[in-house]
This record gives structure tokens, sequence and C-alpha cells, in this order.
């Protein structure tokens, strides 16, 4: 009896074991649900029939809302006759939203869109935007902008938009005297060392200059006498 058990649980163990192994990866999830909707529309290219109210199974109806949009066939007889949110073809169903066409605003996701958006970058202590080719940002319908004018502007990715570019001063000259003035260049200004909001900051010792701004011959005569 006990060998019985034993036997059980090792086959119980295995098995999870082997679904863990066997686990699609979020890349081929992805890739399967597109080739689910490329079949799919393919299959349905043709049919353009009028939604009645009521269907006989099979249908379409909505089987994903969030993070994206997908429509599935189903062949439940309740489900397809219950006079709403079900279609007779997949096209009607992925149709952006209009009338009684369509399950989503905007239809559903495009697995096979190569695309590219603006989505926040930094919220401290600067608010910025990025371009992403990400598809699970660039596909969902929040947080993802078409331009980087959209995303920074006030109420876009930020509730006051995006943190305005300010100058910063840094080292211009090392001889003969050693001075810092201002620039504008962002890059420079936010690359996250040897930038200072001030002059009197980007001038004392050891900070842009090791010796502090200042003259250097003036300093080289005062050492030979």
């Amino acid at each position: 009896m006990r060998a019985a058990v034993l036997l059980l649980l090792a086959c119980i163990a295995s098995s999870a074991c082997a679904r863990s192994l066997f686990a699609p990866t979020p890349t081929e999830a992805l890739n399967a649900q597109r080739n689910q909707q490329q079949q799919a529309a393919a299959a349905a290219a043709n049919n353009r029939a009028p939604v009645p109210r009521r269907l006989p199974p099979p249908c379409y109806v909505p089987s994903s809302y969030a993070p994206y949009q997908t429509c599935a066939v189903s062949t439940d007889a309740a489900t397809c006759g219950r006079g709403f949110n079900a279609w007779p073809s997949y096209e009607q169903c992925c149709a952006k939203q209009r009338g009684a066409i369509g399950a989503f605003p905007t239809g559903c996701t495009n697995f096979s869109a190569n695309l590219t958006c603006w989505t926040s970058n930094e919220y401290y202590p600067r608010q910025t935007c990025k371009q992403t080719d990400d598809f699970s940002v660039c596909s969902r319908s929040w947080g993802r902008f078409a331009s980087e004018q959209a995303c920074c502007a006030a109420g876009g990715a930020f509730q006051d938009g995006c943190s305005k570019p300010e100058p910063c001063y840094v080292a211009t000259s090392w001889f003969p005297s050693r001075l810092c003035g201002l620039t504008e260049d962002q890059a420079v200004c936010l690359r996250g060392w040897g930038a200072y909001p001030t002059e009197d900051e980007c001038c004392v010792p050891g900070e842009a200059h090791s010796e502090g701004c200042g003259a250097v011959l003036e300093a080289d005569d005062a050492a030979d006498a």
C-alpha cells in the first residue's frame, strides 16, 4: 500500500514538473496569439454577412480585454444566442467598433504590427518621455502617445507635463585660465557628472577644476616667487 502511495506522489510530481518545463514562454504565447489571429482573419476575410441579433453556434466573442484585445470562437449555444456581444465572423468581432459591429473601440490587437510610441521614462528628479518599440506598451490603450510632444504635454504622461530643459555650468577652459561656462546641451546637463546648476558651484575647488576657477599663469607666477 505504501509503495502505491509513493508511486502516485511521484507521478503527480513528475506531471507538475513536466508542465513547468514545457510551459510556453511569453514570446511563444505572443507568437501563438499572432498565428491564431492571422489564421482566423484569413479564414473569415470574405465573410461580411450582416449581424443577426441571435446566432447559432459557432460564433465569435471577446476572449481578452487587457493587455490585448482578442476574439475567439465559441460553440456555446447560450453565448451565441444571447443577442449581444457575439458575431458570426472573426472579422466582424475584431472590426473597429461602429454600431453593432466590433467588440472593441479600436478593434482587436494587431499582433503583426511593428509599433513605435512614446511613453514615460523618468519620474524623479525630472519627468521625461522616451520612444519605444515595446509591443506590450505600444498596443495598450493607456500610457502611450504618438509623439514626444503629446507625451510631454500637460496631462499626457505627467500631470504637469515633462520637465523643462534647464541650462547648466560646465568646465569650458583649462588654460590659460580655468573657467566654467553656461551650456543648454541637455545631454551634458543630464549626464550625471561635471554639470552644475550655478557658476559658483562649478568653480568650487575639487569640482569642475581641482584648484577651482582662476588664471593658471597667475598661480604659476606666485609659485615661482
